[in-house]
């Protein structure tokens, strides 16, 4: 049977099989009672970003009033029983981009991959990512259901793959090669690595006789370099450990790629298994931009086709329909990380949870004032900020994304052109 959203398997995975992942793969809960006097190591900071390919409709997303106790949207409800766990920030987007549509792959970094050089597009996961490494597993995940337009960019300006199934994410997360499969790859690794040597060797030869600015070409593709010796290096270190042992229930079939009423729960239900057991710290989710009818009850057109409402009160409507599930998703991620209870208090605590689209009103292809909201991280939440400046100017998203690599602990004093650090949920 297909699960639903509201139900308390939603995920497609089944009781039996989370009872039995929790004792063989999964870390206990805390328990008080045996809890040491020695003074506990710092839990392991988390951030992950999920964002929409299509914006929001501004008049459903944002709340009417500012301030703590301000009334939710129709398409914020789903959070309601999380009111001190999120802060809504209206007046807030990346002022150098004007890119319609293109927004998307820049939601994460403020800067317009297009016209930009290899580095100066770094993304906000990337950054955490590379702060991390290859403590874990993997130093981030991507899952996006519908369409991949990754907005995840390395500091050498390649774009991060995204996995566009959840179950391809389970064999990536959770599942261990043959021991012919890790036999190849480590084969693989080792040509890649012989490669990689006779190229940096043949660079540095060229380095000799090139001007000034070739020279700055020839570093751009030294730093693409370093990430693949980088990655092939973190790979030999994880290879012969095995994954984290979880049941998957494979009775669960999505009727398709745009079942989302099984896909996503499941989606999230992953990532809240891979940040219970370390496989990764850094993750990006979400839904991608595409013109198929998203399988919801009372959803008959394309999406993009109703993002294009024109203030058409049907199109409008499902279109709430679609949104009020992304922000219910989230709602239900946020919950699951609220209940988890660690060392020093729950997983939600330690994790930052980024929501928000490289588009604000998709009708009119606006990348101003970008629907967003920020849960968990150990902030203080529960209020709607206004983040209009005194000036009349929106404050730069990237502001907000230099508070959350500061508390990632990267230190940083500017991300990508930001003005300063956004300080107003801080506890």
């Amino acid at each position: 049977m297909k699960p639903t959203s509201s139900s308390p398997m939603a995920s497609g995975v089944s009781r039996r099989t989370f009872l039995r992942a929790a004792g063989v793969s999964i870390a206990l809960p805390f328990f008080e009672s045996l809890a040491g006097a020695k003074a506990a190591t710092a839990s392991p900071k988390r951030m992950v970003a999920i964002c929409t390919g299509l914006g929001m409709h501004p008049q459903s997303f944002f709340p009417k009033d500012f301030g703590a106790g301000c009334a939710l949207s129709p398409v914020l409800q789903p959070l309601a029983a999380l009111r001190d766990d999120f802060t809504v920030i209206s007046h807030m987007d990346h002022p150098g981009i004007y890119t319609k549509h293109g927004g998307t792959k820049s939601i994460l970094s403020g800067v317009d991959p297009t016209h930009s050089a290899a580095g100066q597009n770094t993304s906000v996961d990337q950054v955490a990512a590379r702060h991390v490494g290859y403590q874990t597993r993997f130093p981030s995940v991507h899952i996006s259901l519908g369409s991949a337009e990754s907005p995840s960019w390395t500091p050498s300006g390649i774009k991060v793959r995204e996995e566009t199934s959840p179950f391809d994410l389970f064999e990536k997360l959770f599942v261990d090669g043959s021991a012919a499969e890790k036999k190849a790859i480590k084969a693989k690794l080792d040509q890649e690595r012989s490669v990689l040597d006779l190229v940096r060797e043949q660079a540095k030869r060229l380095g000799q006789n090139i001007n000034a600015p070739d020279r700055q070409k020839l570093e751009e593709y030294l730093t693409a370099i370093r990430e693949a010796e980088e990655r092939i290096q973190g790979i030999r270190r994880w290879e012969d450990a095995p994954r984290p042992k979880v049941d998957f229930d494979d009775d669960v079939h999505a009727h398709s790629g745009f079942d989302y009423a099984t896909l996503s729960p499941l989606m999230f239900d992953l990532l809240f298994l891979a940040i219970q057991t370390d496989t990764s710290r850094v993750f990006t989710a979400g839904w991608g931009a595409h013109n198929h009818v998203i399988e919801l009850d009372g959803v008959s057109t394309g999406y993009h086709t109703l993002s294009h409402h024109g203030q058409l009160p049907e199109r409008v409507r499902q279109l709430q329909i679609i949104e009020t599930f992304y922000v219910a998703q989230m709602a239900r991620f946020v919950e699951k990380l609220k209940s988890a209870r660690t060392e020093h208090g729950t997983l939600l605590s330690d994790t930052m949870v980024f929501f928000g689209s490289g588009l604000s009103d998709a009708s009119v292809h606006s990348n101003r004032d970008l629907p967003i909201i920020l849960a968990g991280g150990g902030f203080k939440h529960g209020v709607h900020v206004d983040a209009m400046r005194k000036t009349g100017s929106q404050t730069p998203l990237n502001n907000l994304f230099t508070t959350m690599l500061q508390n990632f602990g990267v230190e940083i004093d500017r991300f990508n052109g930001a003005t300063g650090t956004f300080t107003a949920f801080q506890a």
